[in-house]
């Protein structure tokens, strides 16, 4: 059977390659930000904060790799969403086609 809705398969392999780049780095800058917080206070004063900032930084850190985390599933749910949505569609098309067939045999 001929695949229809060309564009939506297309938007849900998007937003899942999407989501999954933004997981990606949001885990990495997550862990890069809060790494450098821990370790090093030298390198925040070059940006202005003092050694006392890294409590600060730390929950910044935090903060964006959840976030980041949460924003990227939900852009790949988005895309499974869409998945879900073509697999109704199909099987309710091939179900319409079968009655029709069947009914037509009743005739």
């Amino acid at each position: 059977m001929k695949k229809r809705f060309k564009f939506l398969r297309t938007m849900a392999n998007i937003f899942r390659i999407l989501g999954v780049i933004i997981c990606a780095l949001s885990l990495l800058g997550g862990i890069i930000l809060i790494v450098l917080s821990i370790s090093n206070s030298n390198f925040w004063s070059l940006f202005g904060y003092s050694s006392y900032d890294s409590v600060l930084t730390v929950t910044i850190g935090v903060v964006a790799l959840v976030s980041g985390l949460l924003t990227g599933l939900i852009t790949y749910g988005y895309g499974e969403l869409i998945f879900v949505f073509l697999a109704i569609e199909e099987n309710t098309h091939r179900t319409s086609v079968f009655l029709e067939e069947m009914q037509k045999e009743q005739d």
